[in-house]
């Protein structure tokens, strides 16, 4: 077997692939003119265009889910609630069930740089006798950007009593700890 004749399906495979790379950008780039010249660019009204729904603002909020859906992670701006930066405060919200017991945590993350990304992540920690460890329970994750934000999680326990903790992890600084909550059905 001749160099050439390995090297030949290396060269068809990449220039295969370089070809339907352009094909999905000349398609993105034909449907994107396509409907910038149906409805116009952003706020520039063309003449027989019907005029555009002004913007309006999403306010998101945190109500508790069924067990089957994911946890939701809210966010609420820091002149809505006063919280002290260095905690996490953890409360009980009413109970669903028996044993099924939603809680609400929250704390102040800060940004320095209104200009720059903040990641955090929620983590619901529970004790396990046995290791005689904190184990990760569940947990989420999320950030934002602007000024400082005051950060909301609502976990769900259901059907496993114990001693739980709630840890904040914000990008580049230690992560936050709740004081420990005993759940018991």
């Amino acid at each position: 077997m001749s160099p050439r004749s390995s090297v030949a399906p290396v060269v068809a495979s990449g220039v295969a692939s370089a070809l339907k790379l352009l094909v999905a950008t000349l398609a993105f780039a034909g449907a994107y003119l396509g409907v910038e010249a149906a409805y116009g660019t952003p706020g520039q009204v063309t003449a027989g265009a019907p005029a555009q729904a002004p913007v309006r603002a999403v306010e998101l909020s945190s109500r508790s889910m069924p067990a089957t859906e994911r946890v939701p992670v809210t966010v609420e701006r820091v002149s809505d609630t006063v919280m002290t930066p260095g905690t996490v405060t953890v409360g009980a919200i009413d109970a669903l069930g028996p044993c099924d017991r939603p809680y609400q945590a929250k704390s102040l993350v800060e940004n320095d740089d209104p200009r720059a990304a903040v990641s955090y992540g929620w983590r619901l920690e529970r004790w396990s006798p046995g290791t005689r460890r904190w184990q990760a329970y569940l947990g989420t994750g999320s950030g934002f950007t602007g000024e400082s934000q005051v950060v909301e999680w609502q976990p769900r326990v259901v059907n496993n009593p114990g001693w739980y903790r709630v840890v904040l992890s914000v990008s580049g600084e230690a992560p936050l700890r709740s004081e420990r909550f005993l759940v018991s059905c």
